[in-house]
């Protein structure tokens, strides 16, 4: 079981902006103690628990971001924003398609 400092280190880590030497002042903990924290199980199943948590909050945002940029005057942005929501959605192209018989190769020349 956590104790309240690494509970509150967990917080700190994922939803605060402070490294970890300045989380370490705040909870009176020293640098290595962390790090030792980090090489716990228990912690870092807590810790990336709390990650992704935090990530589904943020991805709702980031995804109609993304679909504003449908809209962007920049031809070459509506694209690559089409392109990205097409393929984490699954629809990415083939690699090879054969016609006839003959393989072509697609060659990707909007990745950057």
């Amino acid at each position: 079981m956590l104790n309240s400092k690494q509970k509150k280190c967990i917080e700190m880590l994922v939803f605060g902006n402070q490294t970890q030497r300045q989380i370490a002042a705040s909870l009176h903990v020293t640098e290595a103690t962390i790090c030792n924290w980090k090489k716990n199980a228990e912690f870092m199943t807590e810790y990336t628990s709390a990650l992704k948590n935090s990530m589904r909050e943020v991805a709702a945002k980031a995804f109609c971001v993304e679909k504003s940029l449908l809209k962007a005057r920049s031809e070459s942005v509506r694209l690559m924003a089409a392109k990205d929501i097409l393929d984490r959605a699954g629809f990415k192209p083939e690699d090879n398609i054969n016609l006839n018989g003959e393989a072509v190769v697609l060659v990707n020349d909007l990745r950057e």
